[in-house]
């Protein structure tokens, strides 16, 4: 039984913020694991370069619920967990903003907090494959109250695995039974990420090269080599596919 795996590939979360010091700070997400199923839960942890010193953060995410969804709700991270006077909250596409999930907190005292640091934790679902995009809008404010607006860089999650190269330096001869063919080993996927197990591979053939013939699938291996001994004589064409386990 062939089982539909899904990779999940994030690239950075950025948010620049407005701060009058010599550096700009940065928000970005690390997940847990960068291969899940789908109905497989990732953790996320949101994280900030360095800061000035900061009061309180809102960030409101918006993502396709129908492809993740969170089932973990979020939590303080270790910048803020234990500070005397803090408020975490968050909501989750709640009847007044069902477009988004917004997390934030505030220092009700004189604790406060500056990065570099882990702001807080939370969890998706993974429920569909595609490239997931997230919207999100994220702001600061420093201890006398000072409001200091952020950009944002939307990420891209990338949800299901990446599909394996193109078998490379195919050979077919004909010996006479069949057509013989050979190809390299496929080892990476498109991002020239090394592949968990090895392909299954597709063979394609033809008989003319016509739109009357299409290419159609006479078969599929695991191995790196293959004999057709259904092929009607030595002018077949041919081509080969991976495609992941």
């Amino acid at each position: 039984m062939r089982r539909k795996a899904c990779t999940i590939s994030i690239l950075l979360f950025v948010l620049t913020t407005s701060l009058p010091s010599v550096w700009a700070t940065e928000m970005y997400f690390t997940p847990d694991t960068v291969n899940a199923d789908l109905g497989d839960t990732v953790m996320f942890s949101a994280n900030i370069t360095f800061s000035d010193t900061v009061r309180s953060f809102t960030v409101y995410l918006t993502y396709d619920t129908n492809e993740v969804d969170l089932v973990v709700a979020p939590t303080p991270g270790a910048l803020l967990v234990g500070r005397p006077g803090l408020d975490f909250r968050y909501s989750d596409h709640i009847v007044a903003a069902p477009e988004w999930l917004e997390v934030g907190a505030t220092i009700f005292g004189s604790s406060f907090w500056a990065g570099p640091g882990e702001l807080f934790q939370f969890g998706l679902v993974v429920r569909d494959c595609g490239v997931l995009p997230i919207t999100a809008s994220f702001s600061l404010r420093a201890p006398s109250g000072t409001f200091i607006p952020g950009t944002f860089a939307p990420p891209a999650l990338f949800m299901c695995e990446a599909p394996p190269i193109t078998p490379d330096s195919l050979t077919i001869f004909w010996t006479g039974s069949g057509s013989q063919l050979r190809w390299k080993a496929v080892t990476e996927n498109i991002f020239g990420q090394t592949l968990t197990q090895p392909p299954m591979y597709y063979i394609f053939r033809t008989d003319e090269l016509s739109e009357l013939f299409p290419f159609a699938i006479i078969d599929s291996t695991l191995s790196i080599q293959y004999l057709d001994t259904t092929a009607s004589g030595p002018t077949g064409f041919y081509y080969v596919r991976a495609f992941g386990e």
